[in-house]
């Protein structure tokens, strides 16, 4: 992976962690309409939001400070599934809001995750190897506090949901994010 692929995947990582962090600080507070959450739930949340605010500044500052590459111009929606999803959990209610966030969006962000530990050097971006495990990490901690707070299932609960998934399998189709990374096939050929 270049430093321009890089310099996407960080900039894709921090937005997605911002909008988790002002969505989650939301549900948390009690500050979306709807049927308020549960205390527990809330609590959750609170915590996961103060996690994904610490990993948007860590995907900052691992944006490259040259003028030429412009990492803060990076910083966006990393494609249209990760937007819609992100609009989908900001208009729903909070209780389908947190079923989103927890069915799809940490799942996905750990899948992303998983991908890129295979596309960094660790000589060359130790920086952002370092990171992704931190964000690796508190993910895995977080799905399993949730967990405990209630089940989740295996598969979206809602027809909403199933399709926004389709939006993903579409960007992995299509090898659009992650950054267009190809991976070689073992006759060296590229696809």
């Amino acid at each position: 992976m270049d430093i321009e692929q890089s310099a996407d995947a960080c900039g894709g990582l921090a937005w997605i962690s911002e909008r988790l962090f002002e969505i989650e600080g939301r549900l948390a507070a009690g500050l979306v309409e709807g049927e308020p959450l549960d205390p527990r739930t809330r609590a959750l949340l609170a915590r996961s939001s103060r996690r994904h605010g610490q990993h948007a500044q860590w995907w900052r500052e691992t944006l490259p400070d040259s003028p030429a590459l412009a990492g803060p111009d990076r910083v966006g929606p990393p494609t249209d599934a990760w937007d819609s999803l992100i609009g989908h959990i900001q208009d729903s209610e909070p209780s389908d809001a947190v079923t989103a966030l927890y069915e799809m969006a940490m799942p996905e962000l750990k899948s992303v995750l998983d991908h890129l530990k295979h596309q960094w050097s660790p000589i060359c971006d130790g920086a952002f190897v370092r990171v992704a495990r931190m964000v690796a990490a508190d993910l895995d901690e977080e799905q399993t506090e949730a967990r405990e707070a209630w089940p989740i299932p295996n598969i979206p609960s809602s027809v909403e949901l199933e399709e926004l998934s389709f939006g993903f399998f579409d960007d992995y189709n299509e090898k659009r994010w992650p950054p267009l990374v190809t991976h070689p096939r073992s006759s060296g050929y590229r696809y």
